[in-house]
């Protein structure tokens, strides 16, 4: 099974924002200018996450897929509906059954065990039993609706956090962001950096960061779930509810706590700076809001490293700080690039209202 768009879209993303460094450090100091940026109060200290846990390593086949040539395929199971076209000269019968609890199903004069098989794998099968009857007959097969193997998704997903689970059926090689996608995406008050995933089948619950994958592009953080696994994505813990993202080239990116009066130059200076590779020059704070997208561009040198507080930025929840690698062109484009991974995490991306770059208050 490929990845949906939105996973694709995400790693595109995640290419172009990876990176490591330290914030370059001025050969003078700098000073705020208090009266005009008052300083807030220290920001509540985050909750610290769960701790770490080694994630299993991505299967080549679990009860749900194998692979097979580099491909995955789906594995036929009980409750399955599969449509099946039986060839026999010129004599073509469509026909469409379930397949039992036991496993087989019933084509036409014939019985075959399916259970566990690829749907090539099932019109072999089907094939070699229906040849005691007819002579050379040909099958070929789909699976039409799938109901053998199932996850739940419960939590901070969707529109509005929902305490009933919404069930998805896995139709092959699906992943925890596969899963998340068509429940809805991730709620804008989820916790990204603390998803649970169950596995009863192993007596096993994993912590999984997924900002880390759609940021990073930390495939260590991909998970490939299997048939029983339950998903919590967790709303974040009081004290985060409010917040704002930075992203690109800096060395913490990541959703963190909004508080009044918050300015660009201090959510930055809380990451630790940017990273060698980012064109500090070319920063933007994307702001969307009542369908439009406003996109503030500031240059972070005059800002933290030349002292020009005149050209600092009060934020507001939801404000995304980006930090790019390269100089961004055209922004219509790029808006339209990582509009899926925005999307994913339910932070809304409207048609651009403007495109100003702060010079001063």
């Amino acid at each position: 099974m490929k990845h949906t768009p939105c996973v694709a879209c995400a790693i595109v993303l995640c290419v172009l924002l990876a990176g490591c460094g330290g914030l370059q450090k001025p050969s003078y100091s700098t000073s705020v200018n208090a009266p005009t940026f008052p300083q807030p109060q220290a920001a509540p200290a985050p909750s610290p996450a769960d701790p770490p846990m080694e994630l299993p390593p991505l299967p080549t086949e679990n009860s749900t897929f194998v692979t097979i040539a580099g491909v995955p395929q789906y594995r036929i199971g009980p409750g399955d509906v599969l449509e099946i076209l039986v060839t026999r000269g010129a004599t073509q019968e469509k026909l469409q059954t379930a397949v039992r609890p036991t496993g087989v199903v019933t084509v036409l004069l014939a019985q075959a065990k399916v259970d566990g098989l690829t749907t090539d794998q099932a019109a072999a099968a089907i094939e070699t039993e229906l040849s005691v009857f007819f002579r050379r007959p040909t099958v070929d097969l789909q699976v039409k609706e799938y109901h053998s193997k199932k996850v739940t998704v419960f939590g901070a997903v969707g529109a509005q956090v929902r305490a009933s689970a919404n069930t998805i059926p896995l139709t092959g090689r699906v992943t925890l962001m596969d899963a998340v996608a068509k429940a809805g995406g991730f709620h804008q008050n989820a916790s990204l950096d603390r998803v649970r995933v169950s596995r009863p089948s192993a007596g096993k619950t994993y912590t999984v960061n997924v900002f880390r994958f759609i940021q990073d592009g930390d495939l260590s953080q991909e998970f490939v779930l299997d048939a029983g696994d339950a998903i919590f994505v967790p709303e974040q813990v009081k004290g985060e509810e409010r917040r704002v993202f930075l992203l690109g080239e800096v060395r913490t990116p990541g959703p963190a706590p909004y508080f009044p009066n918050l300015t660009l130059g201090q959510l930055i200076a809380q990451a630790g700076g940017w990273t060698d590779a980012a064109r500090y020059d070319h920063a933007a704070v994307i702001r969307s809001a009542a369908g439009v997208t406003e996109i503030l561009t500031v240059d972070l040198r005059r800002l933290l490293l030349e002292g020009d507080k005149r050209i600092d930025q009060f934020l507001k929840p939801n404000d995304v700080v980006f930090v790019p690698r390269t100089p961004i062109a055209n922004w219509n484009a790029f808006i339209g690039q990582i509009r899926p991974t925005f999307d994913l995490i339910n932070q809304p991306l409207y048609t651009i209202l403007s495109i100003k770059a702060i010079e001063s208050f």
